[in-house]
């Protein structure tokens, strides 16, 4: 039996394989240069009619739009449609979104090949430091232009990045900073209702971040430690011990969930006002609201400071302290060093002064 005739079809497909931990991914594009119309994972994709079909209509929305070179808001898109992008948490999503426009906004139009020429990187930097008033604003910019320039070096458009490595303007560490008693006292001096003041000393208690307090539920309380199963910025597994006053803190809000607002202890640990879970954003809100930073010199992203002071002075080591937290151990010592071992020098002074 003559063997089988195999006929190869030249479709003008461009399909890139990028070899990932979970194992190989296909990006296929209608053309080299193209957007990328469709992605396959493990095996080398098949051409299907519905992949030539999405080929023809990306060629002829490309050529019916009378541009043949592609440009940055051509960039943006592709970018846009990457499932990495996709699977992204919803708040990164809409941040990059904000810069992904500031971007199309002032390069749109610019053809990509442009970014060839290393002195972009000086309008780069110059349309930066639009935003030199806010300094955090400014650096998120420059990083999603590098993002999304780092983006056509891998896929072929573009041989150098000339956004990569621009010099920060925001240089400011707090993870040196705690809540100190002053800072509580003028905390509460503020009255904040208790479904704010649930959020800040469980902060204080837990040292997670206040996207992950806040989908705490009473399921991930086991009877020796909190399991958060994946935390929003690492993406990783936090485990929190539960030592006796943070088991006191739990035992009282759980006598007070169900006793004043009547919600099974199997929800989340804290709730708003209405006895419902909070958003990111309706907590931002209210914490801002009732709580200005002005008014006591911390940020509510200084309590991981202040958790991490109390395993400090509980005994752990600052290797111990770090893999709590998912800090380097350089952190910890920065906060050894200024607030514990300054306290212990000072009370050991005053009390040979006594004598």
């Amino acid at each position: 039996m003559a063997p089988r005739r195999v006929t190869k079809i030249v479709t003008g497909l461009h399909i890139v394989k990028k070899t990932l931990v979970s194992g190989a991914r296909y990006y296929v594009y209608a053309w080299r240069g193209g957007p990328c119309i469709h992605t396959t994972e493990g095996q080398y994709p098949k051409i299907t009619p519905s992949i030539l079909a999405k080929q023809q209509r990306a060629i002829t929305a490309h050529y019916t739009s009378g541009e043949n070179v592609m440009r940055i808001d051509d960039l943006v898109r592709q970018f846009e449609e990457r499932p990495e992008y996709g699977n992204l948490a919803k708040g990164t999503r809409l941040e990059y979104g904000r810069h992904l426009s500031r971007i199309s906004l002032h390069f749109g139009k610019t053809p990509v090949e442009a970014f060839e020429d290393t002195r972009m990187r000086g309008k780069i930097i110059a349309w930066k430091n639009q935003w030199q008033e806010q300094p955090r604003t400014a650096d998120m910019a420059a990083g999603m232009m590098s993002q999304l320039l780092a983006y056509a070096v891998d896929q072929g458009l573009l041989k150098v990045n000339v956004a990569a490595k621009i010099k920060t303007l925001h240089k400011v560490n707090r993870s040196h900073l705690i809540w100190e008693q002053k800072h509580w006292d003028a905390f509460y001096a503020l009255n904040p209702p208790q479904h704010i003041k649930d959020v800040v000393e469980l902060g204080a208690l837990t040292g997670l971040r206040q996207e992950d307090i806040l989908k705490l539920t009473w399921g991930m309380v086991g009877p020796t430690a909190i399991i958060f199963p994946m935390t929003t910025k690492r993406k990783t597994r936090a485990v929190i011990p539960i030592y006796a006053e943070l088991a006191q803190w739990l035992k009282q809000r759980a006598d007070r969930q169900d006793t004043v607002t009547g919600i099974s202890t199997k929800g989340h640990i804290v709730v708003n006002s209405r006895g419902f879970p909070w958003t990111k954003d309706g907590f931002k809100s209210s914490y801002r609201t009732k709580v200005p930073p002005k008014e006591i010199n911390r940020h509510f992203h200084d309590l991981r400071g202040t958790f991490v002071t109390k395993l400090i002075l509980s005994g752990l080591t600052d290797q111990e302290v770090a893999f709590i937290v998912g800090w380097e151990s350089k952190q910890v010592e920065q906060i050894r060093a200024r607030y514990v071992n300054e306290e212990r020098v000072i009370l050991d002074i005053a009390a040979r002064l006594k004598r």
